[in-house]
């Protein structure tokens, strides 16, 4: 007969056993909890990786603005010269349209307002037979160029000549009460002709108070073949009052321009964050343009020749 193990060792090697294999479940359990924890950290890491691009993301389109419209293309430009039709019983139909002609924009008007006339000096609009031409493809420069005191420096979309801050005598056009309609236009002996952007909620203008209040609206074109844009409700003239005893005799003299005073530069513009340059026009001196930024063809045409030297 086998020898039997005494019954005290027997006890001894059936709890080493147990605890053996109690041990061994335990490491087990810990391995898995590890690897669970593990998985459940790295799934937690990558998920908030996930929400960081995310709210990166939603940053980065808040901050975003919107780009600029790019320049338009010759034929586009073209395109835009046009009338609302005819809103002037007394006076002959309006006519604007334009072509392209290599690297020139052919503008032909007659210059009749395509909005309702105010009569603020004798006599109504007669039609004239205009012909301005501008560049397809604006060059600056070298340095700023002179608009004239008298005659055209750009034409509206409606074919109606703009002209600058200044009348015949040299003075401001405001100096002379009651010279321009609400709309800032008025007949002359060179025909009609718009001075400044005004607007009026008792009567048709080029454009609404609504429309100048909400965004630049395109008024058109200067003959250096930058766009002239309404900036009214939106942009701030950097010229200046220094003289004011000059104003009705000489507002060139009258004036200074002040660098960083408003938001336009001397020529009364801005280039906007898509490296795109345009005129606007302001409530104050100089209205209109202040200089050419580009240069001006010889075939520019108007009244009074483009570029004339301001004194």
């Amino acid at each position: 007969m086998a020898p039997t193990t005494p019954p005290t060792r027997a006890r001894i090697w059936a709890l080493s056993l147990a605890l053996l294999l109690v041990a061994a479940a335990c490491s087990d359990d810990d391995a898995t909890t590890a690897s669970d924890a593990d998985t459940s950290e790295a799934s937690t890491a990558e998920g908030e990786a996930t929400d960081t691009d995310t709210d990166t993301d939603t940053d980065t389109d808040t901050d975003t603005e919107a780009a600029p419209v790019a320049a338009a293309s010759c034929d586009e430009v073209a395109a835009q010269f046009t009338t609302k039709g005819s809103v002037n019983p007394g006076l002959a139909d309006p006519v604007s349209e334009a072509t392209c002609d290599n690297d020139s924009i052919i503008v032909t008007s007659n210059g009749i307002p395509d909005y309702t006339y105010i009569e603020t000096s004798p006599g109504q609009p007669a039609a004239q037979d205009y012909t301005f031409t501008l560049p397809a493809n604006p060059i600056d420069a070298a340095s700023p160029g002179e608009i004239p005191l008298v005659g055209p420096l750009g034409v509206a979309l409606n074919g109606v000549p703009i002209y600058g801050a200044t009348e015949g005598t040299g003075g401001d056009v405001l100096s002379l009460e009651g010279a321009l309609s609400v709309c800032g236009s008025h007949n002359g002996p060179t025909g009609f002709h718009i001075h400044l952007l005004g607007t009026s909620s008792e009567t048709d203008c080029i454009f609404t108070p609504d429309e100048v209040a909400a965004a630049p609206q395109l008024l058109g074109y200067a003959f250096d073949g930058y766009p002239i844009y309404t900036g009214n409700d939106q942009y701030a003239s950097s010229w200046e009052l220094t003289d004011e005893s000059l104003f009705a005799s000489d507002t060139w003299s009258a004036h200074a321009y002040v660098e960083g005073s408003g938001d336009l530069d001397e020529c009364n513009g801005r280039t906007d964050e898509n490296g795109t340059y345009a005129y606007y026009t302001t409530d104050t001196f100089p209205y209109t343009l202040g200089c050419y930024r580009g240069e001006v063809s010889d075939e520019a045409g108007g009244l009074g020749g483009a570029g004339r030297p301001r004194p």
